[in-house]
């Protein structure tokens, strides 16, 4: 279900164009197609590169590079549904209770709607599992335990939020009675766990960018925007802020499989080795709850197999408690466990199955990105390739690709304003931008990050063509051009 109308819907976003951009200079020898200016760690777009010719080879060619993309991503879902079975076997959950888990992950509206888009919190959520059930191995071998570090240590260097699920794990490796070589493997998890990390800020300093300082980008200052600068999105109890409107958008495509895990991940704490998912859980449900910083869409991503887990437990024990009741072979212990079983099944036939239907039903077959595609193909047909254009990450890497070759003939509407080489490849600004592609996101944008630049050419720009929520806007000016400051603030 994964690749089933996968580059119709959703609607394309900014973020998938960004990494899907990104990806692609991994191939051409670059971290970035712009200045990389650390906003996360580079591993998740390095393997997005590196697997980015499967889809052509299998044929899946959508003849775009951010629809390619989403086929890559089904490799990472079909990862997270193998694990999350794996898993639930490895934690001695019955086999009927493990695939349903699998289903509920394959089926869960919430699941296919962020999980075939090109997220980096899909490309980690593997690597987080597999440390997992790496931790979970019965063989309590040395190499299980570090191989479980260095799995985690992808994962978070894949996207830098998995971090939060640290705790969870030293728990699912620390969950058992004693045995001979605990030490070892705990020391041996940490240390390998932490040299891995410090791969990040290592390379960094060989780049000479760990530490803030002046015509260069740093480390330090990507960690002080991303924690300090960047704007929150409120507190969950304010009405009408962001993170109640994000929260709610994610009750709206599956509220029951949120509420349903969460139950369940206290009942989970009833059986020993299943205490690590309602830890990993709470500390997924802390930052929500307590905090105001900014919070991503698809921060849900990580905690939704671990919420079929918790289901899949709690189904389990709720099973097993039904079977002991009465003697056995006893009509007691029949009705009870009959009682059990149609009030599992039934619930969720009767609660989720009709919303996931339609929404599932709507997911594959609606045709969200149609504007899009006309969008991009009236420009491609009518837009010389001598002139400048200004455009959402969402449609940038497919422009390129398509005659404008260098990454400031075809712009980025963030980088307009947000890249200092702007000043040295356009030193009159937005009046060397000759098209504006304005999607759904770029005036939003552009009031959220204070796109001076960016808005100007917006501005003084007409509407030349339009295909629903997307316009092509050609750039008017007679005004005299002033070449923009440098980025040391000197006229160049």
């Amino acid at each position: 279900m994964s690749l089933w109308n996968v580059t119709n819907a959703p609607d394309y976003q900014d973020d998938e164009g960004t990494y899907t951009a990104q990806a692609i200079s991994t191939t051409q020898g670059s971290l970035a197609p712009y200045t990389y200016w650390y906003d996360h760690p580079p591993l998740g777009w390095i393997q997005l590169g590196a697997l980015a010719w499967i889809p052509r080879l299998l044929g899946f060619d959508s003849g775009t590079e951010i629809g390619n993309m989403r086929y890559v991503m089904s490799i990472f879902f079909v990862a997270n549904s193998v694990f999350v079975f794996l898993i639930a076997r490895r934690l001695q959950i019955r086999m009927v209770f493990s695939v349903l888990a699998v289903a509920l992950f394959c089926l869960s509206p919430l699941s296919l709607v962020l999980g075939r888009q090109v997220f980096l919190d899909n490309v980690g959520t593997p690597w987080l599992l597999l440390a997992f059930y790496l931790a979970l191995s019965p063989r309590l071998a040395l190499w299980t335990h570090v191989g479980a570090a260095l799995c985690f240590a992808a994962a978070v260097l894949s996207k830098e939020t998995l971090a939060i699920f640290g705790p969870a794990l030293l728990i699912a490796l620390i969950h058992r009675s004693k045995w001979i070589t605990r030490a070892f493997s705990v020391v041996g998890f940490l240390t390998v766990g932490a040299l891995a990390l410090s791969s990040y800020p290592l390379i960094a300093l060989l780049r000479g960018e760990l530490l803030a300082g002046s015509g260069h980008v740093s480390l330090q200052d990507a960690l002080a925007y991303q924690f300090f600068s960047r704007s929150g999105s409120g507190a969950l109890w304010e009405q009408g802020s962001g993170r109640a409107q994000l929260v709610a958008g994610w009750m709206y495509y599956d509220k029951y499989l949120i509420v349903a895990g969460l139950v369940a991940a206290v009942i989970a704490l009833f059986r020993q080795r299943s205490r690590w998912i309602a830890t990993g859980l709470t500390l997924f449900l802390l930052p929500i709850v307590l905090g105001t910083g900014y919070l991503p869409t698809m921060y849900v991503i990580a905690a939704i197999p671990l919420l079929v887990l918790a289901i899949a437990v709690a189904a389990d024990i709720l099973w097993t408690a039904a079977r002991r009741a009465g003697p056995s072979g006893s009509m007691l212990r029949r009705t009870v466990s009959l009682f059990t079983a149609t009030s599992m099944v039934g619930g969720l036939l009767v609660m989720a199955l009709p919303q996931w239907f339609e929404q599932d039903a709507t997911l594959l077959a609606s045709q969200n990105n149609s504007d899009w595609y006309s969008a991009l193909e009236w420009t491609k047909t009518n837009v010389p390739r001598n002139e400048t254009l200004l455009a959402p990450y969402s449609m940038w890497q497919d422009l390129r690709s398509n005659g404008w070759n260098g990454p400031w003939e075809v712009v980025a509407l963030e980088k307009m304003d947000l890249d200092s080489a702007v000043a040295v490849h356009h030193p009159h600004g937005w009046r060397e931008i000759q098209w504006v592609i304005e999607g759904p996101t770029v005036k939003p944008n552009i009031r959220y990050l204070n796109l001076t630049n960016a808005g100007l050419a917006l501005d003084h720009s007409t509407i030349v063509q339009s295909f629903g929520a997307w316009h092509i806007r050609k750039v008017v000016t007679n005004q005299e051009a002033a070449p923009l400051p440098g980025p040391d603030g000197a006229q160049p």
